[in-house]
């Protein structure tokens, strides 16, 4: 979602509210599910929600356990839509004054509408529930926060480590041990990475690649997020500057283009061309044609679904880091719910996000999702039994003082852009490491600059 401008924001208003009126299309758009009917004398709180699946029907058994028990006995009845573009949605029906009660936003979408005052504060109603920062993992508590306001509490939450192949492994044994290296388990730190992964690869006499050991752009998600591992950042929240040219942020970036060095740009452009999307069977470590990946906690439910025969033949550990003092490094994401600005039921809509974050809802969910607990307390049942064989690494990881939180930038669409396509010319060797950072650093906070400047004429415009 792109980030909107101050004169953009402030005519938004008086757009859509005339947009939606001339066409009647609110109640096609933006109205409740069809069929779903409110007890009488309850207080209807509308849902929007961005799932669909097996994701949506999680979330809807979480929304029936509310309405069977604290919302009939508080006479709230949660009503539930799964709709598209979330986003989009709520930031137009919010500025059209006509929002859900609560929504599902991603943690990324906190900054931006907490700065354009489109969220309402949870901070005091969270307080009066005793619900306080010692309940959670604190990378998840402090998603919810922008410029000192809690905007949101989490919905799901997952965290990433390494996946390896362990018949891979297995296979490539000899290697490995001619390497000094050990099948048997994990690499542990980015040199010993470097070093599996070689042992591992697979090229023919053309160059071209059979089988990867690793490739960083696989799949890539959260490869903005790679300086982490290598002790850097690229934002610094106490100044509110971009820091790409931060060491740590530089020795990423030559680690990331040393593998297309190494590999060629054209042979990894063409062996990534048959990859398949991570909910099918070529999805490339299910193929198998890469050995290793890094991903999230609900990796696992794609690789039961989509091939059980690999249950037991793979496993999970730490990602490990540039300097072997770095340890248990995890970038951390999650959903959050939040209350636009402009809710007509405040008070009913934080019972529902409340009930969410009780201990027993949360594993109830976070399980069907195959994901981990944001919460600081997790029951043995939860871990014992969870669909992720490897619950207990990414939990603790979660758990970890390295544990990394989104960057809290109101513009991280235009920053995930950007470094997007940064990296996508450094893969191709179109540009150095030094020279495309300082370009995007310079660009980006000239736009981040620019929005809080824009930001600030809105609310002068507004008083």
């Amino acid at each position: 979602m792109a980030s909107f401008s101050a004169r953009a924001f402030s005519g938004l208003k008086h757009v859509v509210s005339a947009a939606l009126i001339a066409s009647g299309a609110a109640v096609l758009v933006f109205g409740p599910r069809a069929g779903e009917e409110a007890p009488k004398n309850c207080v209807v709180v509308d849902y929007w929600e961005k799932w669909t699946g097996e994701e949506e029907a999680a979330m809807r058994q979480i929304v029936d356990d509310f309405n069977s028990t604290v919302g009939r006995d508080k006479h709230i009845f949660v009503r539930y839509l799964s709709t598209s573009s979330i986003e989009q949605k709520t930031l137009v029906a919010a500025a059209a004054g006509v929002p859900p009660d609560v929504a599902g936003l991603y943690n990324q979408d906190i900054p931006q509408f907490g700065a354009m005052n489109s969220l309402e504060p949870l901070e005091d109603m969270a307080a009066e529930r005793g619900i306080t920062a010692d309940k959670y993992k604190k990378v998840f508590w402090d998603e919810g926060h922008y410029d000192g306001h809690l905007y949101g509490l989490v919905s799901t939450a997952y965290d990433l480590a390494l996946y390896y192949n362990k018949t891979i492994f297995s296979e490539g044994a000899s290697a490995l041990r001619t390497r000094g290296l050990d099948p048997e388990r994990a690499p542990g730190t980015i040199a010993e990475l470097d070093e599996y992964a070689q042992a591992l690869d697979r090229i023919d006499p053309s160059g071209r690649i059979i089988l990867a050991g690793y490739i960083p752009a696989e799949p890539g998600w959260y490869i903005n997020y790679t300086c982490i591992w290598f002790g850097g950042s690229w934002w610094n929240d106490r100044e509110h500057k971009f820091t790409f040219t931060d060491p740590g942020v530089l020795r990423a970036y030559h680690w990331i283009n040393g593998y297309s060095k190494r590999l060629g740009p054209e042979a990894v452009a063409e062996f990534r061309s048959g990859f398949g999307a991570i909910d099918t069977p070529t999805n490339p470590f299910l193929a198998p044609t890469v050995a290793m990946v890094q991903h999230g906690t609900f990796f696992a439910r794609f690789i039961h679904h989509l091939k059980p025969s690999m249950d037991g033949q793979w496993a999970a550990a730490p990602f490990p880091s540039y300097d072997p003092k770095l340890r248990d490094v995890t970038y951390c994401n999650c959903d959050m719910l939040v209350i636009p600005r402009g809710s007509k039921h405040r008070q009913e809509a934080f019972e529902f996000i409340a009930f969410v974050n009780r201990q027993d809802e949360m594993e109830k969910l976070a399980n069907l999702h195959c994901k981990i607990s944001p919460l600081a307390k997790v029951s043995e049942g939860f871990l014992d039994h969870h669909n992720n064989p490897y619950i207990r690494v990414f939990d603790t990881l979660a758990a970890s003082p390295n544990a990394h939180p989104t960057e809290p930038v109101p513009i991280l669409p235009e920053v995930n852009d950007e470094l997007n396509d940064f990296t996508d010319r450094l893969a191709l060797q179109q540009v150095t490491p030094e020279k495309g950072l300082q370009d995007v650093q310079q660009r980006l906070q000239q736009k981040y600059d620019q929005f809080i400047e824009d930001q600030h004429q809105r609310k002068m415009m507004e008083r």
